[in-house]
């Protein structure tokens, strides 16, 4: 069976989020069990790109050579609903007839479908969802059968060395309101240290937990590796997943559907204190 992965790219470069890394490790996962798995990322309308090694960078595809492997593959699985990828794909997939699969990973941005809503599930195939909450977040009604629940898994980091210090606690995650890194920082114990590592991605949420931080045993690492994070894991007392659903006056309704980091810190064998949501 020939798949191709429909999906979106958060970071860039060699660099993964939870959702970049599921479809990574899936894939991955696919072609072990003997199934041809193209991964094609759909960046805007006429912005195309390839994952060919899923270890390195995608490289650059040509609208050509997305529908041509459109037309090649039996199955279309595309990864994340709100983005033009789905827009596309579901498009294209129902004009070549091929079965079109979704898996959500949240988040994603305006696009011209999204105005459907859930009228949009009815052009689905099958889905396959990160975990049961992600199943009814995206699906109350059960308008898409069958479906599966493929959570992702903690296994995939590299070997690494633990950081030269250790931690108490420890944040991986972009620095973003929704993810709760104000939290860790303002429970963290006196006499404790906190590690945070990800990309700043709201400069003023930043500023605010750089200013919470004064004064504390607070670490930032901005923009940490694969090898940095498996290392930060073995390095930590306890890992913290403190997502939010609200931050100031903005709500989030969707912070977490797996948390694929807590999964990886448990792999490590770090326990993880995470919060009630999702």
């Amino acid at each position: 069976m020939h798949v191709l992965f429909v999906t979106l790219e958060v970071f860039g470069g060699a660099k993964k989020g939870g959702g970049e890394r599921y479809v990574t490790e899936l894939a991955r996962a696919a072609r072990a069990r003997g199934l041809t798995v193209d991964v094609a990322v759909v960046r805007s309308m006429r912005e195309f790109a390839e994952l060919v090694d899923l270890d390195a960078p995608t490289q650059p595809m040509s609208p050509r050579r997305f529908f041509d492997l459109m037309r090649r593959c039996d199955v279309v699985h595309v990864h994340q609903l709100n983005t033009p990828g789905f827009d596309y794909a579901a498009m294209l997939a129902k004009l070549l007839r091929k079965p079109l699969v979704l898996t959500d990973h949240g988040g994603g941005a305006l696009t011209p479908g999204r105005a459907l809503g859930r009228l949009r599930l009815r052009l689905l195939d099958a889905a396959g969802y990160v975990s049961a909450w992600s199943r009814q977040d995206i699906d109350p009604a059960g308008t898409v059968s069958p479906y599966a629940i493929i959570m992702g898994g903690g296994d995939h980091l590299p070997e690494a060395e633990p950081l030269e210090r250790s931690y108490d606690f420890g944040f991986v995650g972009r620095l973003v309101p929704h993810k709760g890194a104000h939290i860790a920082i303002e429970a963290l114990p006196s006499g404790c240290s906190l590690i945070l590592a990800g990309q700043p991605r709201d400069q003023g949420y930043f500023a605010s937990l750089q200013q919470l931080a004064r004064n504390r045993d607070v670490t930032f690492v901005a923009d940490a590796s694969d090898t940095i994070v498996a290392s930060l894991h073995r390095s930590i007392g306890c890992l913290l997943v403190p997502s939010v659903e609200h931050y100031q006056d903005r709500e989030f309704s969707r912070p977490e559907l797996l948390g694929l980091v807590a999964l990886e810190a448990l792999a490590a064998g770090t326990p993880v204190i995470g919060s009630a949501v999702g």
